[in-house]
């Protein structure tokens, strides 16, 4: 292969990685790319590693230590033995760790790889066996006292992605300082050690297939988390059900028979995992398009609800037909999180009599307040995290040992957990919630839908826009939230108003620089992170709006909410008004879509 046309050191990166490289599909890969001799791409796949960002190591599979591929899936298991045995010892032999895997491209090569990588230190694996949901990996960790787990997975990302997940020792996944400890652990153990091939793992003794026994006592604590003395069958609800071309399907099927649930009807079309995911291209339930084939499914067969979870079911999206008008609702995250926060709430104290400051209910910081309201009102505890399951999963664990209850939390971006026994978002404990409320609410002659209403009466409208642009030119990213944060080329100076001071801005908190304009030594209290932008707006009528960068994808997100106390609930179109309106704002005068060349969602 030809890379005399390449700087020095982009050249030496190359030759090094084909060196290593034993994949003979990536060095096909790469001998096409060299032809083009493309610098800048190659520079893009050669020139750094990949980091664990929100949801670990997530990248296009191609050559190059900043792609998902073989070696680097080596490298990045062999950083994570080695970190793991100077935390643990030769305990972690014996403890081991559990591995589990989706349903694309080289999703179980990079699992085998990485197994192979722990057998050969004489460390005891657990290997699903087969496709399994990425809060299989975090509840096993917990039931057999794992060291760590790695989920191989790139969740709802297009079909040529794939990712790395590490969690740790405590069901969670890693943060800072354990992750910058794994990536400085795996530069030092770069060159890959022999374990290219991985046939022979399967007759290792330390090898164990935990999948049975893990899928009997996942069940079991479904059934602990049941609502009691709630008759499931006796429904005339029909759930119509979409693992978007995933693993969630066999799971699902399992676990609502356990809980003696009817049978959901799947939609067919994406029913077994595809790593081509032919109807969805980009599978993200989010996506209201997404959800096209399971609508046409729930007419046909008369459904009243649809559930769909994303390809490793760690997330679920969540659909009503419409009762009076034509056609569905469907709820979004912030929606979906009011209703379970509601309903586990009414379930703990149905099952206890009344809620105690002990209890804990937690939300991300771009997600809804509703939670904070609910909390004040029940006279339970609150906590707000930064985005990403990884933050509520360490605080829900910390929070456990100083013998809090943690109930739930949630995520915007249509993440639950249902306890602190799967310290992560889970697609199918949520299921199991959100369609036994459906099933009580009918039972009583209401709806998921006028639940939402009842709940935003209750606790205060919670009304939020949560949308975003495309940009692919980080320097103009970057030019963007630094205009914001320089107002005339002064730092710390944001803007005070929009919409020409008719909205005032109370105080500004800014997660890349770490200043807070509402407390003494303007420092905020969450953690910052100088590798993501993030800026979060408090405005004098209580609206909250927060732009950021998104941690897998080339998105500038942006989320607004105005919340107001139960006794305002009849100014519900005034609200709405006002919301649209200062979105809008904040849209035109913040990120200026046009002069900034941001391409819009909606197009």
């Amino acid at each position: 292969m030809d890379t005399s046309f390449l700087p020095e050191y982009l050249e030496l990166l190359v030759k090094n990685w084909l060196s290593w490289n034993q994949s003979k599909q990536y060095a096909v890969e790469l001998a096409e790319i060299l032809v083009q001799k493309n610098v800048d791409k190659i520079k893009d796949m050669f020139d750094g590693r990949l980091s664990f960002g929100t949801a670990g190591l997530r990248a296009e599979m191609s050559p190059g230590f900043k792609r998902m591929n073989d070696l680097v899936v080596v490298q990045s298991a062999q950083g994570l033995l080695y970190y793991m045995f100077s935390v643990f010892g030769d305990s972690l032999k014996t403890s081991g760790i559990i591995i589990g895997y989706d349903g694309r491209y080289n999703s179980r090569r990079f699992a085998e790889l990485t197994s192979k990588v722990f057998l050969k230190h004489s460390v005891k694996v657990y290997l699903m066996n087969e496709v399994c949901p990425t809060p299989f990996v975090a509840f096993g960790i917990k039931l057999y006292k794992c060291c760590g787990g790695v989920m191989v997975t790139a969740s709802h990302n297009p079909k040529n992605d794939n990712g790395y997940k590490v969690f740790w020792k405590n069901g969670a996944q890693i943060i800072s300082p354990i992750d910058k400890n794994i990536e400085k652990s795996i530069t030092e153990h770069l060159e890959p050690e022999d374990i290219w091939n991985t046939e022979d793992i399967y007759n290792n003794k330390l090898l164990i297939n935990p999948l049975i026994d893990l899928l009997k006592h996942y069940n079991n604590y479904i059934d602990k988390m049941l609502f009691p003395n709630l008759d499931k069958k006796k429904t005339d609800i029909i759930f119509t059900y979409t693992p978007m071309h995933g693993v969630g399907y066999p799971y699902i099927k399992d676990v609502f028979e356990n809980a003696k649930f009817n049978p959901v009807v799947v939609v067919e079309e994406q029913k077994d995992p595809n790593p081509e995911f032919p109807t969805v291209p980009f599978p993200n339930p989010e996506e209201g398009s997404a959800l096209k084939l399971a609508m046409e499914t729930a007419n046909n067969n008369h459904s009243r609800i649809i559930l769909a979870n994303d390809p490793d079911a760690d997330r679920l999206a969540v659909a009503e037909r419409r009762m009076k008008k034509k056609g569905w609702k469907i709820f979004t995250g912030n929606e979906v999180g009011a209703l379970l926060g509601w309903w586990l709430i009414h379930s703990y104290k149905t099952l206890h009599g009344k809620t105690h400051p002990k209890l804990v209910i937690m939300s991300s910081t771009v997600s809804s307040a509703i939670l904070k309201s609910m909390a004040e009102i029940e006279g339970i505890r609150f906590e707000e995290t930064l985005t990403g399951f990884k933050w509520m999963g360490n605080r829900a664990e910390q929070l456990s040992a100083e013998g809090y209850t943690v109930i739930y939390a949630f995520e915007e971006s249509i993440g639950y957990m249902c306890s602190s026994e799967v310290l992560d978002k889970d697609g199918i404990s949520a299921a199991v919630k959100i369609s036994e409320l459906a099933i009580y609410l009918e039972s009583i002659n209401n709806t998921l839908s006028s639940a939402l209403k009842f709940v935003y009466e209750l606790y205060g409208w919670h009304l939020s826009i949560n949308s975003y642009f495309m940009c692919y030119d980080s320097l103009m990213i970057k030019k963007i939230f630094e205009s914001i944060r320089q107002n005339n080329n002064q730092p710390n100076n944001y803007p005070k108003s929009i919409l020409g001071g008719q909205y005032s801005i109370k105080s500004v908190r800014d997660l890349t620089t770490g200043y807070d304009s509402s407390t003494i030594d303007h420092k905020p209290v969450l953690p910052v992170s100088t590798s993501s932008q993030m800026i979060t707006f408090h405005f004098d009528n209580g609206l909250i709006a927060t732009l950021r960068t998104s941690g897998t994808e080339p998105k500038i997100k942006y989320y607004a909410e105005l919340c107001s106390g139960p006794e305002n609930s009849s100014d519900l179109k005034k609200l709405k008004s006002i919301l649209k309106e200062m979105v809008k704002g904040i849209i035109e005068e913040f990120l200026k879509p046009e002069e900034n060349f941001l391409i819009s969602c909606d197009k």
